[in-house]
């Protein structure tokens, strides 16, 4: 039998999603939960690979199992109570024989938040960039230009895992949110926001959203990076669109740590 689990996490405390051989994952510890109650081997896939630190608001795994779960709700209550606080289970839904959780995905949405008000609530959840001056309209620029291209091999990390670099984008934007506590809010993309000005009030923070059919390694975390040296004026913006274009390496970038990176929205053609 296969099973998608639809889910959300707190990737703080695990190396990021798929198994690894000396270090916490999410799906190991899902793997292990599932085992204890159905007493199977259990083969399991996610719709991504987030990295070390990086959480999900919204995220399936596929998993197969030689024994038919009986009772759903009852299953689903047994499991979210096996499992650790940080891992949470939505929904257990009967799919077909062939479904899968990565392929079958048709778009993913990430969102990675930026705070400027020293706290220590949102370390765990955004960039603190409180000590910079940041110049952002070069920054919304360079936004809208990579709507434009297709070939991200300047700003994703190698890996074996890919055989091409080409992503087609739908959304790419900078926004303004007017409190910190909309961060942990589930992603609603109906939801518009305050356009992103250069001078910010107390408390917002800001927030870049993007999304496409498929992303590649460290994708989003160095597209922020690197878009954030452009407005702390560290490389110019002709020089990202010129090194872009050539899919040459930067001169200078930098990987946004993971922590305010969110997995905020997967979406499959026959799944509601």
């Amino acid at each position: 039998m296969r099973y998608f689990l639809h889910l959300t996490y707190d990737g703080t405390n695990y190396c990021g999603w798929q198994v690894q051989a000396n270090a916490p994952t999410v799906q190991q510890t899902i793997n292990e939960a599932l085992f204890k109650l159905l007493r199977n081997e259990i083969k399991s896939m996610g719709c991504g690979r987030t990295d070390t630190g990086v959480h999900a608001k919204d995220f399936y795994m596929h998993f197969v199992t030689e024994k038919e779960i009986a009772d759903i709700p009852d299953f689903l209550f047994r499991l979210n109570c096996v499992l650790p606080d940080d891992i949470s289970i939505f929904r257990i839904i009967p799919v077909a024989e062939k479904a899968h959780a990565r392929f079958d995905a048709t778009e993913r949405t990430y969102e990675y938040f930026i705070h400027f008000d020293k706290t220590p609530f949102l370390k765990k959840y955004s960039f603190y960039q409180g000590f910079y001056q940041i110049n952002w309209e070069p920054m919304i620029e360079a936004a809208e230009f990579i709507k434009t291209i297709q070939d991200f091999s300047s700003l994703c990390l190698p890996s074996v895992d890919f055989k091409t670099n080409i992503c087609y984008l739908k959304k790419v934007q900078w926004e303004t949110l007017p409190s910190q506590h909309l961060i942990l809010k589930p992603y609603d993309e109906q939801q518009i926001y305050a356009p992103l000005q250069n001078k910010l009030t107390p408390g917002e923070v800001v927030r870049f959203t993007i999304t496409s059919n498929r992303f590649l390694r460290g994708m989003v975390r160095k597209i922020v990076g690197t878009i954030l040296m452009i407005g702390k004026g560290r490389i110019t913006l002709d020089e990202f669109k010129e090194t872009v274009t050539a899919q040459r390496d930067f001169r200078v970038h930098y990987l946004a740590p993971p922590n305010g990176l969110f997995l905020s929205k997967v979406k499959y053609p026959n799944l509601q």
